[in-house]
């Protein structure tokens, strides 16, 4: 008996409280540890800086959402950053992804083709700017010793 397994049509994502569709989403993380090493041979590891990045591919319907919020705060730039949460449930398991203080920076504003048959796509990438970070399925992905007194 085969199981339905988890794809991105399953995902409800929200920005806020608000619930959008996207065409695309990714959330990337860069983590900066590296092994130390001792005469070339490998010998613990440092810690390092982490970044993350989540990036949106939002229709014409699904970018007017974000774009009342750029007219309620003045302009794009004075958008505060906002978290963002994917969730999934399908029979082979949950996943639930949200990335915390997503700050808004448009990246292609216009993709069309002159011939037409493909709807105009916006591409926002959002670095993560919280120390809340990201959380998977409610783990959160820095330690907890990283975060304190921030």
């Amino acid at each position: 008996m085969t199981k339905k397994v988890l794809g991105g049509k399953d995902f409800d994502a929200f920005i806020g409280n608000s619930m959008v569709h996207v065409v695309e989403a990714s959330v990337k993380i860069t983590d900066g540890r590296k092994a130390k090493t001792v005469r070339g041979i490998p010998m613990g590891w440092i810690d390092g800086p982490v970044e993350a990045e989540l990036a949106l591919k939002l229709d014409h319907e699904n970018f007017l959402l974000l774009q009342a919020q750029a007219q309620q705060a003045g302009s794009w730039k004075g958008i505060e950053p906002f978290d963002v949460a994917f969730t999934a449930s399908v029979a082979a398991g949950d996943l639930n992804v949200e990335a915390f203080g997503c700050m808004p920076q448009l990246e292609e504003l216009l993709n069309i083709k002159a011939e037409g048959g493909e709807e105009n796509t916006f591409s926002i990438k959002c670095p993560i700017t919280s120390p809340d970070f990201v959380h998977i399925n409610g783990v959160p992905y820095l330690t907890a010793d990283e975060v304190r007194n921030l």
